[in-house]
């Protein structure tokens, strides 16, 4: 009887590792019976890494807002806005176009932070109006054309191969690492599980709650602001297609890594195993023919029985 319990207590704990790394053995054991080609080749698999590194980026950013208890809707259009200005400003002032680019994305990561730390607006509403405001900025930007660069150097930021890999891999990896050890082992780091475990504890135990909220979007922004650029640099321009069909994907990627969307549970380091299990989805959907409405929708489906499993019903309760 005490093992059981023990081994109840142990499942319980790890179930938001346990679920997302079976579900990628799982999803790679299907997609191969159901198509011998999927990651057949090393092409098949670089392309796949093209895919889903900037995907990465962006989530990576999400999570930390996640984490915190909050969305973030936003993040698509930053990317594209971002990913914008620095094509158009590109052939102009070259590669001080990177800091433009991020300073206009840091600028609605602010925005979305305060509105709800010094506002009080829910951050779904704050960060849906805001997208919007990205969206007309970024049409506005373009002209309603795609801008396109041919310059190598532009798109050597991603497409450079080192060690058998594109750039853009290993820009990626960085960033996962560097918002992994944000989270894990800095004091702001423990106040963004503090906030989204308990908001009233974490003001009791005196933690700044509207600075930390505030610099958790802008560093959310300040990812999809860099996932724009690499990706732009990637497709060597960009449009403004960019992103549209991002915001299932990316928050099924973190939910999927096992971050609830209650806050406080999960991490970063969890939404590499999500990013993977969705783009690696997505990939052999494609390679199969399935329609991208069907595909939006298993994506959704996914996210809410992940969200179903993960979330945390004890702050369910005291929510009611």
């Amino acid at each position: 009887m005490g093992q059981t319990i023990v081994y109840r207590e142990w499942l319980h704990r790890n179930l938001n590792t346990i679920v997302p790394i079976s579900g990628l053995l799982l999803l790679i054991t299907l997609l191969r019976i159901a198509n011998p080609f999927f990651l057949a080749s090393w092409d098949s698999a670089i392309t796949l890494i093209y895919g889903m590194s900037f995907f990465l980026i962006a989530a990576c950013g999400l999570t930390l807002v996640i984490l915190m208890g909050s969305f973030d809707f936003s993040v698509p259009s930053v990317l594209k806005l971002s990913a914008m200005i620095f094509a158009v400003l590109y052939p102009s002032i070259g590669f001080l176009s990177i800091p433009s680019a991020l300073g206009v994305a840091l600028v609605f990561g602010y925005v979305n932070g305060l509105l709800l730390a010094k506002f009080g607006i829910p951050s779904f509403m704050a960060t849906l109006a805001t997208s919007m405001v990205a969206e007309g900025l970024a049409q506005i930007i373009s002209g309603g054309y795609t801008r396109m660069i041919t310059d190598p150097a532009f798109r050597a930021i991603s497409t450079t191969m080192i060690f058998g890999l594109p750039a853009i891999f290993y820009w990626s990896v960085v960033l996962w690492l560097v918002a992994v050890l944000i989270t894990m082992v800095t004091p702001f780091g423990r106040a963004i599980y503090a906030i989204g475990g308990n908001l009233v504890g974490a003001n009791l135990a005196g933690i700044n709650v509207s600075r930390v909220r505030i610099l958790v979007f802008m560093i959310c922004a300040l990812f999809a602001g860099l996932a724009g650029i690499f990706y732009a640099s990637q497709i060597q321009g960009a449009h403004m297609q960019v992103g549209v069909l991002d915001t299932i994907p990316l928050f099924a990627s973190v939910v999927v890594g096992g971050t609830a969307l209650t806050g406080g549970v999960g991490g970063v380091h969890r939404t590499l195993l999500g990013v993977l299990i969705i783009r690696w989805l997505d990939s052999g959907l494609s390679m199969l023919a399935i329609d991208l409405n069907i595909r939006m929708i298993i994506f959704g489906v996914i996210a809410i029985v992940m969200a179903i499993l993960t979330i945390d019903r004890r702050r369910i309760k005291i929510m009611k």
